[in-house]
């Protein structure tokens, strides 16, 4: 039996969260880093390069994205949103499934309680204690939310076989 690829993204033109799931189980998972470069074309351009070759090199058959949701920065949310016009292009051209969730959704999807964070900080420190409980590993909230997103994901696919 192939084994089924997925990888969730939580998209920025600075620092990209992305993990790798093969058959339902995390198997890697990381930080895409091109904060350095100043030019924000330039760095929009390096970052969309950098995903579309992560999702080529994983033979991603699904992909999982956080949709964009910046209400104060308009040039943030075009730079965003231009990131997940191409990562939806490399999708299409790779016959992958493009899955977009919104925070809201997938961390209700993720969270076992029922207390959802919904202010940015507290969300961040709730992803990377969500991580390091279920995962086992210390990683920043970047990776944390692809991490979430992905398994976010797998919940709701889940839920969809039981009804």
């Amino acid at each position: 039996m192939s084994k089924y690829r997925m990888v969730s993204l939580d998209t920025s033109s600075t620092k990209t969260g992305w993990a790798y799931f093969e058959s339902g189980k995390l198997k890697e998972s990381g930080v895409i880093d091109c904060h350095k470069e100043k030019d924000s074309e330039i760095r929009l351009e390096n970052m969309c390069f950098a995903i579309c070759d992560l999702l080529t090199a994983k033979k991603a058959e699904t992909v999982v994205i956080e949709m964009t949701v910046v209400v104060r920065n308009a040039a943030a949310q075009r730079m965003l949103s231009e990131i997940v016009g191409v990562v939806r292009g490399w999708s299409l051209c790779n016959f992958a499934e493009f899955v977009r969730l919104r925070p809201t959704e997938w961390r209700k999807l993720i969270c076992k309680d029922g207390k959802v964070p919904t202010k940015r900080d507290e969300a961040k420190a709730w992803s990377i204690q969500m991580v390091k409980e279920d995962f086992k590993k210390i990683v920043s909230d970047d990776e944390a939310d692809a991490i979430l997103i992905g398994q976010a994901r797998i919940n709701q696919m889940n839920e969809m076989e039981k009804s």
